[in-house]
């Protein structure tokens, strides 16, 4: 099954009010959560969701909540279409963080690649646009990442490469754990990729990150991000 695209979305915002002018309403209120449950339930396409929520608006429609965070995109964006005059409207001109073309992943790639450096506080940013990419809100704070989506809490301790004797990674891990708290949350360390944190990975049980509920995740040079 194919992703859903900014198309697909505009597509059924278009029929949803054009539907509701033949009706006789004088307004529909769409919901992005919603909006995303029905046409894309299997992809974390809540980005483009809210993009094409944005395009379609005119000159009179309201948003009547709008995103936690500051991506501008996430699961309370709530828009008031109004669809008794359809014709003679002009398409409202968002800002930067409305009507963004969707990058190719290329383009991506070449953006986070710019971003990299080697210390934690790039190693967050990187991170962070890879989070708004995949449809996550998140808030940081010293290094801590925590992120949310409908149905899931992710806390990303961001370790990035620090001055000084590298801690091998159970180290590292045990300091992480003491700070683990939520039973239903998901947890990860990241790091700027290195063979050796791969191998110490590995070398920990299956069942012990499963227990944990752990990952690590790993970016390299050139922006890539893996979670493993």
């Amino acid at each position: 099954m194919k992703e859903p695209g900014i198309k697909d979305y505009m597509n059924v915002l278009t029929q949803r009010r054009e539907e509701a002018h033949r009706q006789g309403l004088t307004y529909i209120d769409v919901n992005s959560k919603q909006l995303h449950q029905e046409i894309s339930p299997n992809f974390a396409t809540m980005p483009t969701c809210c993009q094409a929520m944005y395009k379609q608006m005119l000159s009179g429609d309201e948003i009547l909540e709008h995103p936690k965070g500051t991506t501008g995109y996430g699961s309370h964006l709530t828009i008031r279409f109004y669809v008794d005059n359809l014709e003679g409207r002009e398409l409202l001109h968002p800002g930067k963080k409305r009507g963004r073309p969707a990058k190719s992943e290329e383009e991506k790639a070449a953006a986070r690649k710019a971003k990299m450096k080697h210390s934690t506080q790039d190693l967050c940013s990187l991170l962070k646009s890879w989070l708004s990419e995949h449809g996550w809100e998140y808030e940081e704070n010293k290094g801590v990442i925590e992120a949310k989506n409908e149905e899931k809490r992710w806390i990303i301790n961001v370790q990035g490469i620090q001055r000084g004797r590298k801690q091998p990674l159970p180290v590292k891990l045990s300091e992480f754990i003491r700070q683990m708290n939520d039973e239903t949350a998901d947890y990860s360390i990241a790091f700027n990729d290195s063979a050796s944190y791969r191998r110490q990975w590995q070398e920990i049980p299956a069942c012990v990150k499963e227990r944990l509920h752990m990952s690590v995740i790993l970016a390299d040079k050139k922006g890539n991000i893996v979670r493993i």
